[in-house]
């Protein structure tokens, strides 16, 4: 009999450059999913400085919030629940100095690039079990961020969540964002046996123009459900997706989204924040592979996708 996870969701609206605030609205709302039984605590991309790369403070918000991933390391070895702490922008010396892209890398002497880090913590250990830095870029950030073109994806094993089946430690992946419109990226994870997908995000409805929502101005909810569900489909896996521009939801295949939250504007109050938590029967991932068997034609030797075993 698999487990049900209880996975919480703490849907944010981060408050620009304002890492202290931001953090205790997050620390809040761990805590209570902890207090409810949550194996699993996920927060929004840019949860700590929101996404305002224009800010003359962005860079030192920036520089502040990597302080706060030992408080979250801290929480989830006292609450003994698993966190996803959103990302955080790392400001590091520029990787290759020589030839710095200015499209890419910000000025300072030396020069330096931002990169969009997630982690995953363990629970009762706060050890971080794995990290992952955003490949694909949304095209507004391209300026101002640098992409983990390089690394490859990489799933982990993850002690801290029971067992989906009996004798097999349960793996997860991370990506980020706009990552959920490359199946590529998911495909990776999965060769490598990732169960749980978890993705940090932040996408709002208006992050298109009005050519595109002249077509239909419900287009990014759309992407993003649709986008959401087939991922969890094709790939017989659990999508966990925190975004603060809303949708949060954790999708399954058979099942769908669940858990869903509405979406949010840019114009709503900052720093309003809001918790759900979403239990989920991981006996649907089993079931999924028995019916579609994804997993086992893509491990085939010689499969004609290039990647098999």
């Amino acid at each position: 009999m698999a487990p049900i996870y209880k996975i919480g969701l703490i849907q944010l609206q981060p408050i620009p450059v304002n890492p202290a605030a931001n953090f205790a609205l997050a620390e809040k709302n761990i805590r209570a999913a902890a207090a409810q039984g949550c194996h699993l605590a996920v927060l929004p991309e840019y949860h700590l400085t929101s996404w305002v790369p224009e800010d003359p403070t962005f860079i030192s918000s920036s520089q502040e919030s990597v302080t706060y991933l030992a408080k979250y390391q801290a929480l989830a070895k006292d609450l003994n629940i698993n966190i996803v702490p959103g990302t955080i922008c790392e400001v590091h010396p520029s990787s290759s100095p020589k030839d710095a892209d200015p499209s890419t890398t910000l000025p300072g002497n030396p020069p330096i690039e931002v990169r969009n880090m997630t982690y995953f913590i363990a629970a009762g250990t706060g050890t971080i079990l794995g990290t992952y830095q955003k490949k694909n870029l949304w095209h507004p950030e391209r300026p101002h961020l640098t992409a983990g073109a390089l690394e490859p994806h990489s799933a982990f094993e993850v002690p801290t969540l029971p067992e989906i089946n009996p004798g097999k430690t349960v793996k997860v992946g991370l990506l980020v964002c706009w990552d959920l419109a490359f199946p590529e990226a998911f495909r990776a994870l999965v060769r490598q046996g990732a169960d749980v997908i978890v993705i940090p995000s932040y996408w709002y409805m208006s992050d298109v123009d009005g050519n595109a929502h002249r077509f239909n101005p419900e287009c990014e909810r759309l992407f993003i459900q649709n986008a959401l569900v087939a991922r969890a489909f094709e790939n017989t896996a659990a999508v966990v997706y925190c975004n603060a521009g809303g949708l949060s939801q954790v999708a399954v295949p058979i099942v769908g989204g669940l858990g869903a939250f509405g979406t949010a504007k840019e114009t709503e109050e900052r720093g309003d924040e809001a918790l759900r938590v979403v239990e989920v029967d991981m006996e649907v991932l089993r079931v999924a592979e028995d019916n579609y068997k994804v997993r086992e034609d893509m491990a085939k030797e010689g499969w004609h996708y290039g990647y098999g075993g």
